[in-house]
């Protein structure tokens, strides 16, 4: 599987009809597998701030395990990733009005498919868009605008269930439209917050596996590092909404506290496996038969035993869901080096 290259971004933005900035997400991409390499533009999400930072820090993620590259198929870090989009979003392109006709299909490019529309019916519902959803569900056309239903068309293409590509064609991309910095997003950087990471351990020499620490003491198997980190920069929007400009520090305390892992140790611990906790078909007759090669103990609906010797069978418990299976150290876990306490942002961290 080959990686996306990002060679270029771009916001558009205008007012909404209450007044508040209303932002258009655009990106240039290739594929590296595909040639010849020809970047092309295209709209990734409608709506506002929130909207937004969730579409650049979901997108973020996926710079940690390499899977999306920078210019030129450049290694880039989650970081500058966020930098750039955050750098646009202080000075965005004003975005004229479009016209977009909105129509379920099932056609690759449909504006709208029938499981999408199913799927956000309820919002748009709560919206008070019964008129258009009653259209559409007759297989009618309904007719919006982009600058005065955008209310309906952020509800739509929010870059989660359905990308803005679908109704913002590449010609009509505001790549040499005028900058327009009122009505940008460049909110004063926080200057104290918490960046305490959880503890982590990994599982083996051999096994690249990490366990996180739960509240209750407890370890779960959270997965390889790059995703236990691509998962972590996904959700971090909602602290950068709430400390503007953390995100950098976050990112390297979680990164240093995840790659700095110390190793599980030989004895003392104990997989606990809930059998009650409901699992999907293959999952299940996996466990099922992971559990009939152990030696283990039952408690109730758990069965408890002591991680295998075996690099198969301790690669196939480290593969167990994690909703229903906890790793329990009877010995204290050894501790990483604590992470900085709460702290004053630098100027030098200004993205």
């Amino acid at each position: 599987m080959g990686s996306t290259v990002s060679t270029g971004k771009l916001i558009g933005a205008f007012r909404r009809n209450d007044g508040q900035p209303c932002y258009v997400m655009f990106e240039q991409t290739y594929e590296k597998n595909c040639h010849p390499h020809t970047p092309s533009w295209s709209a990734r999400a409608i709506g506002g701030v929130e909207t937004m930072l969730q579409a650049i820090f979901a997108t973020a993620s996926a710079c940690e395990g390499g899977m999306l590259q920078g210019p030129g198929g450049r290694i880039t870090n989650p970081e500058t990733y966020i930098a750039g989009w955050l750098k646009e979003m202080a000075n965005p392109v004003s975005m004229r009005d479009l016209e977009v006709g909105l129509k379920v299909s099932e056609s690759w490019s449909a504006t709208l498919t029938q499981k999408h529309l199913t799927t956000l019916k309820p919002t748009l519902l709560a919206l008070g868009y019964q008129v258009q959803v009653a259209a559409l569900e007759a297989g009618d056309k309904v007719s919006a605008s982009l600058h005065k239903d955008s209310q309906l068309l952020s509800a739509l293409y929010d870059g989660k269930t359905m990308g803005a590509w679908r109704i913002i064609q590449s010609y009509d991309i505001p790549v040499n439209g005028i900058r327009d910095a009122s009505l940008g997003f460049k909110p004063e950087k926080a200057k104290t917050y918490d960046v305490t990471a959880p503890r982590f351990m990994r599982v083996s020499q051999k096994n690249e596996n990490i366990l996180k620490q739960s509240a209750d003491g407890s370890w779960r198997c959270e997965g390889w590092a790059y995703s236990i980190i691509g998962e972590f920069v996904t959700n971090l929007w909602k602290a950068e909404m709430r400390e503007p400009g953390s995100f950098r520090n976050r990112i390297k305390s979680f990164r240093d506290a995840v790659e700095g892992a110390a190793l599980l140790p030989s004895s003392g611990v104990k997989v606990i496996v809930d059998t009650a906790v409901p699992v999907e078909g293959y999952a299940q007759s996996s466990m099922e038969s992971l559990l009939a090669k152990v030696t283990g103990t039952r408690v109730g609906s758990e069965v408890h035993f002591s991680v295998p010797e075996s690099d198969d069978l301790l690669y196939s418990v480290t593969s167990l869901p994690v909703a229903s299976t906890k790793w329990v150290l009877t010995l204290d876990a050894p501790r990483p080096t604590p992470g900085p306490a709460p702290m004053e942002q630098l100027s030098l961290l200004a993205c």
